[in-house]
């Protein structure tokens, strides 16, 4: 209701005529960016669930990007380059059925009820070289508390647009989970009822993954958990035995809906709301030891007209694309928008403190 409001009393900018962005005072602004080809839900069925992105390092100018939809088997290349974003080839992460290779051990059908092996639900996505790494979310199904056994891999595959090879896959991300406290005692509980843990975000910093919990947000914190890629990609079939604590993080009670490294150590932070109605979307810049933050600003809400009817974006996917000492220029993606209704933004970064 409140983001209705906000949207309701906003000055709109019209784009393209058929999407806008909401000018305020203290919001972050948006520019969107051009779109060639398409994201794919299905063969033939355009994605408007896109949950995460991340990017290399631009080569003249170019940069490869990885992107995921939480409905799908498969992520998707593309291409930023100027103010377009240009849909690749398709890359197959899990297939129908449980894989022998993935690594680690399956964790146990915890929640009210058991569903069949189909997406991955994937929630984020993160890239430390050689690799991307696509997480799923980690949890029961939002909607009816549904065990899927394909929610619960993390995936890496080659990030260079040319290399063949499948994607290896580990379920030892359940077990850290299972041991960072004060975490753990929501690990396969129902998101909307229980609170329960929910992965929808990842960000790498070296050798280590960070990954961002939309839930549970316990008082005014929401969690970080991290963990070391060879532990978790570590050969055989043994559970993973890595110390894990889930690290508090203040986001004026949201959530953790993405994540992205930053060049000083930092992370970017996008938060909302862990579960029921949403709210307007944050950006913080967080010390992921500590969990200290910093709030940068408010994103300026996104809608586009579907049908004769508005919708509200959710913003759901956040990549770094440029920063510097005091600045950070990222691009969002907008779950229930055609294509993730991708913008690019700006907003300045506080100096940086240790303490």
């Amino acid at each position: 209701m409140r983001l209705a409001c906000l949207i309701l009393t906003a000055l709109m900018v019209l784009d393209g005529g058929t999407s806008w962005v909401a000018a305020q005072s203290g919001t972050i602004p948006l520019t969107r960016l051009d779109i060639s080809g398409t994201f794919l839900k299905e063969p033939d069925k355009t994605a408007k669930d896109l949950s995460g992105i991340a990017c290399l390092a631009p080569q003249q100018g170019r940069r490869n990007c990885l992107l995921i939809n939480d409905e799908s088997r498969a992520a998707q290349r593309a291409v930023i380059e100027n103010d377009r974003i240009t849909a690749g080839a398709i890359v197959e992460l899990i297939g129908e059925q449980p894989s022998a290779k993935t690594l680690g051990t399956a964790p146990d059908a915890t929640c009210k009820k058991k569903d069949d092996f189909e997406d991955l639900d994937g929630e984020g996505v993160a890239y430390a070289d050689p690799y991307f790494y696509i997480v799923g979310s980690h949890g029961c199904s939002r909607k009816k508390d549904k065990f899927r056994l394909s929610s619960f891999i993390l995936a890496r595959v080659n990030a260079d647009p040319a290399a063949s090879g499948q994607a290896e896959t580990t379920y030892r991300v359940s077990d850290l989970l299972r041991r960072a406290t004060p975490v753990d005692t929501y690990f396969a509980k129902d998101l909307e009822s229980e609170n329960g843990l929910n992965i929808e975000g990842v960000a790498a910093q070296g050798d280590r993954l960070w990954f961002g919990l939309r839930a549970p947000v316990v008082g005014d914190n929401a969690y970080l958990v991290s963990a070391v890629v060879s532990d978790l990609f570590a050969a055989g079939h043994e559970p993973g035995s890595a110390k894990a604590d889930a690290v508090p993080v203040r986001l004026d009670g949201r959530g953790i809906r993405d994540l992205a490294a930053l060049p000083d150590g930092r992370l970017l932070v996008l938060a909302g709301a862990p579960h029921g109605p949403e709210v307007p979307f944050k950006l913080f810049a967080v010390e992921p030891a500590s969990g200290a933050s910093e709030e940068l600003g408010t994103l300026a809400p996104v809608a586009e007209t579907i049908k004769g009817e508005t919708v509200v974006g959710k913003a759901e996917a956040l990549a770094v694309l440029e920063a510097s000492a005091d600045r950070v220029t990222f691009v969002v993606l907008f779950d229930s928008l055609p294509n993730g209704a991708p913008h690019r933004g700006q907003v300045d970064l506080p100096k940086r403190n240790r303490n």
